[in-house]
């Protein structure tokens, strides 16, 4: 069975070929453009960037901190919003795609920022030591997958000379994850790595945000929206790659592993949308009689499909 595994490397396609987040689009994009019918749905019309800031503010002394790190930055609107808020932080972006390098360094091109074109999982962990905020925002389930991995790998006799198959035994036996109950499952082998290395490199604050394969909907949503969490990464099929959704459980023994404290939840914590009868109408009928509300309706149920992860070092 362990020899059955393939790897999901989303690497090629965001060098070679992504030339557009269109066919993507985030939930920070989705509340970009402050005419979208999606923003006045919401309690406060604003956007993604503000309302992360004001939120993680409660948490973390964001008003202290100056030097932050954006890891796959998309367009560039969330450092954006960051720095409108934050005028004294000082940016970095590490982005594997020139493509949306070039994106980033016309969004940000009034605010001081360096950019540098580097696969995250290559970067030199003494560089990151610096950072007092690390940012990690839709772009986990881009990071490498192992695909069908069968529970063979935890016999005592398995010692496969596999590079791939060691890491995903290293992480396993490191950091006491549990163990699937399936024969077979997937593992975030990449985001499990990217966050063991910003956890190991002491970054003071760490905000992740994916979307979640262990989401769970609170009772007063659950007559409205479905959501069907399996607990073992799924695949989600886009143009030109595969991603993968995140077992933010996994992250997060990593991180406590770590000595950092956490706190996790759904986006609909930070991004709040009264359910008035309005709303109510366009869950029920699934955003079937005209493209704003299925747009709503598919955001809606976004902000509970995706988690997020805030790290503060204890």
């Amino acid at each position: 069975m362990a020899e059955e595994y393939t790897l999901n490397s989303t690497r090629a396609y965001h060098v070679n070929q992504l030339n557009s987040l269109g066919w993507e689009l985030t939930v920070c994009n989705a509340l970009y453009p402050e005419k979208t019918p999606i923003r006045k749905m919401l309690a406060r019309d604003d956007s993604f960037g503000h309302l992360l800031y004001d939120y993680v503010s409660q948490f973390v002394p964001l008003e202290g901190i100056r030097n932050v790190i954006e890891i796959g930055g998309g367009y560039g609107f969330l450092m954006k919003d960051l720095l409108d808020k934050n005028g004294s932080l000082r940016a970095s972006m590490i982005d594997i795609s020139p493509f949306l390098l070039g994106r980033q360094k016309e969004m940000l091109k009034e605010f001081d920022v360096s950019f540098k074109e580097e696969d995250f999982l290559e970067t030199d962990p003494a560089i990151l030591a610096r950072f007092e905020l690390a940012i990690m925002n839709e772009n986990l389930g881009d990071f490498p997958t192992l695909i069908n991995l069968g529970r063979d790998i935890f016999e005592p006799l398995n010692e496969s000379s596999d590079p791939d198959l060691r890491r995903a035994i290293r992480v396993f036996e490191k950091y006491g994850l549990e163990r699937p109950s399936g024969e077979a499952f997937n593992l975030n082998i990449g985001a499990l790595e990217a966050v063991e290395k910003l956890c190991a490199s002491g970054v003071r604050s760490i905000y992740l945000g994916e979307h979640s394969c262990e989401a769970v909907l609170p009772k007063h949503v659950q007559p409205f929206i479905h959501i069907e969490s399996r607990g073992n990464p799924e695949r989600i099929s886009l143009m030109g790659h595969d991603e993968y959704t995140i077992k933010f459980s996994y992250l997060q023994q990593i991180a406590h592993t770590f000595n950092y404290a956490s706190i996790r939840g759904p986006f609909a914590d930070f991004i709040l949308v009264p359910m008035t009868d309005n709303l109510r109408l366009i869950l029920a009928s699934g955003g079937r009689y005209c493209d704003e509300a299925e747009m709503i309706c598919h955001f809606v149920e976004d902000l509970y499909k995706y988690e997020y992860l805030i790290l503060m070092k204890r």
